[in-house]
């Protein structure tokens, strides 16, 4: 009873185990067109978080299971959760923490300048007393 379970989860002897070999909902994985548009090079921003930073990758990643297309960003601060490198294979540099592979859906392409950091509100506050 209560919430239904993730695809890769089932109920067995009476408590919830991850299915063996469960490789995801292949019927389901995003494809090329969740990805059109975007380009190496061009500057992004990820949600949730707002996070920025320049795309670095586009295309399919045969260690991630659940399989489809992916986006690897190269962040401008470490929001991240990788360095651009899935096990042996190296999609792209990042420093630690300054990378990830994200799924299209999550990803605006546009003009997203670096955030200046200095600039912050405190200065403003400043301003008003």
């Amino acid at each position: 009873q209560g919430l239904e379970l993730p695809p890769q989860f089932e109920v067995k002897d009476g408590k919830v185990a991850r299915i063996a070999g469960w490789e995801g909902d292949k019927e389901n994985v995003p494809g090329v067109e969740s990805v059109e548009g975007m380009e190496k090079g061009m500057r992004c921003e990820v949600s949730p978080g707002a996070r920025r930073g320049e795309v670095m990758f586009v295309g399919e990643v045969p260690e991630i299971k659940s399989g489809g297309h992916w986006v690897g960003v190269k962040f401008d601060e470490p929001v991240g959760s990788m360095n651009g490198r899935i096990k042996a294979t190296v999609y792209f540099d990042a420093m630690d923490n300054c990378g990830g592979m994200i799924r299209g859906k999550n990803v605006s392409v546009g003009d997203y300048p670096e955030k200046d950091f200095m600039d912050s509100d405190e200065e403003s506050e400043e301003e008003e007393l």
